[in-house]
């Protein structure tokens, strides 16, 4: 659909367009990665294994948020280990510098798991060529980003 978009913008450059949400259309990447990885770990013969990860305030105990990213990675049949959860605290925006997500990058290369579930993409980051870039670099070694709410959930249209 976005080829056949950018060719008719091609051929009809003096018309008026309407561009895509870009949270919108990181959403439907992030889905189509997430399919399909899934589709080439399931036809392997086994669940998908993913951690955890959350951005959590200072003083704020994150149990029962990393309990609704854990129930919704049951709930799709992923395997999530007891030792699999990571957090960081709100301060650092740039996601590149959080230790605990840089351990969530490093589980994924090393071949640890097949994914992450994190709650929302602002807990990724909340600038969204930074989101982008995470989006990629996790992609890039064949792994996916689950998200608890997705990207447009509660946006005004």
């Amino acid at each position: 659909m976005d080829k056949d978009r950018a060719f008719h913008a091609w051929i009809r450059p003096n018309e008026l367009r309407i561009e895509q949400d870009p949270l919108i259309r990181l959403m439907n990447d992030r889905r189509e990665v997430r399919g399909r990885h899934l589709a080439r770990i399931e036809s392997a013969g086994r669940a998908p294994r993913v951690c955890l990860y959350l951005l959590a305030a200072r003083d704020w105990e994150p149990s029962n948020s990393l309990n609704s990213a854990r129930d919704y990675a049951l709930g799709k049949g992923w395997q999530v280990s007891a030792l699999q959860d990571f957090t960081d605290r709100i301060g650092v925006t740039d996601p590149l510098l959080r230790p605990g997500w840089s351990i969530v990058r490093h589980q994924i290369r090393a071949g640890f798991v097949d994914g992450v579930v994190v709650l929302t993409h602002s807990a990724i980051s909340p600038h969204l060529d930074e989101y982008e870039l995470q989006l990629n670099l996790i992609s890039q070694h064949g792994d996916f980003v689950a998200l608890v709410t997705p990207e447009a959930a509660g946006r005004e249209r």
